[in-house]
């Protein structure tokens, strides 16, 4: 058995076990059990990635409340969504952050669920006003948009004449982390290059060198290293890479096999759930919600058939 999991290792322990690893890691913070282990067991690297994605300073960060905790080395269901991180910060602002490096389909439709889900929770005798901003960051490694070559993207509701923001309560942010050239000056300044580097790291030695210039990395290395001495952790990040791979394997035989009935039924039930929650936590028409998510006005009576109460 490991001395981290003989003794409970105090900081400087950690500091100077993670300054003599060496070769790849087992498994980084693209995984999402790895992710969410390190973001719920060390606040400090949590506020600091929470600082770079909203460009604010530590000072500026009063509290953070993980409102969806989970007992790390259990085991989840495959599909649920709760490795994502739910965050009150600051008692006024819900995030939501989501690591998801492999492209499932439907990433889209699926953020814009998870928005809404998350938005507009008022307690009884609240009113509207009271609404707290709801902001959904997800971290991915694929195209989103084939024709934009963003690094850190912002997506709210505007007015598409003039450009005016609709409401600021309420928006999708996006780091791609393939679009790591693609950072802006605010980008590095903020430091959202290096966490994306840190996320796609595959050894210690890219971490070390890392960790010489960002404090937070140095925090999270040696978090890394700590949680991947806890056996029950490390195999729930085997089984998070396994689901992963099968997920994969049976998408890619469903396309070989040519099952586009099955995947366009799917896609249309992505949809209906979409408009339904448009309509039921944004008060948005049926028209509305459809125009919002991009359906085409030739499908649109389709959709609004199946819509109909049965």
């Amino acid at each position: 058995m490991s001395m981290a999991n003989t003794k409970q290792l105090n900081k400087e322990e950690e500091i100077s076990l993670f300054q003599h690893a060496t070769g790849k890691l087992a498994y980084g913070l693209t995984n999402d059990y790895m992710f969410r282990a390190i973001m719920q067991k060390n606040e400090k690297v949590l506020r600091g990635l929470i600082g770079s994605l909203l460009g604010i300073s530590q000072e500026e960060i009063v509290s953070v409340e993980l409102t969806n905790p989970i007992i790390l080395g259990s085991a989840i269901g495959e599909k649920e969504s709760i490795l994502d991180l739910k965050i009150i910060l600051n008692h006024d602002q819900l995030l939501n952050i989501e690591m998801q490096v492999a492209n499932r389909g439907y990433w889209v439709e699926r953020s814009l669920l998870y928005l809404c889900r998350n938005f507009g929770r008022l307690q009884s005798g609240q009113d509207y006003g009271e609404v707290m901003p709801c902001l959904h960051i997800g971290i991915i490694d694929f195209d989103l948009f084939k024709e934009e070559e963003g690094f850190y993207s912002r997506y709210r509701l505007l007015n598409v004449e003039n450009q005016r923001i609709y409401s600021s309560k309420f928006g999708i942010n996006v780091l791609n982390l393939r679009k790591t050239e693609h950072a802006t000056q605010e980008d590095r300044i903020n430091e959202l290059d290096v966490w994306a580097k840190l996320f796609k790291a595959k050894t210690w030695e890219e971490i070390k060198m890392l960790a010489k210039t960002n404090d937070f990395v140095k925090e999270a290395a040696t978090s890394i290293y700590a949680v991947s001495e806890d056996e029950a952790i490390r195999l729930q990040c085997e089984a998070r890479e396994r689901y992963e791979r099968d997920w994969a394997g049976s998408y890619n035989s469903g396309m070989r096999d040519g099952r586009k009935e099955g995947l366009e039924e799917g896609k249309k039930e992505s949809y209906l759930e979409a408009i339904r929650n448009l309509m039921k936590n944004l008060q948005m028409t049926e028209q509305q919600a459809m125009d919002a998510l991009g359906i085409p006005a030739s499908e649109q009576a389709e959709y609004a058939a199946l819509l109909q109460p049965k």
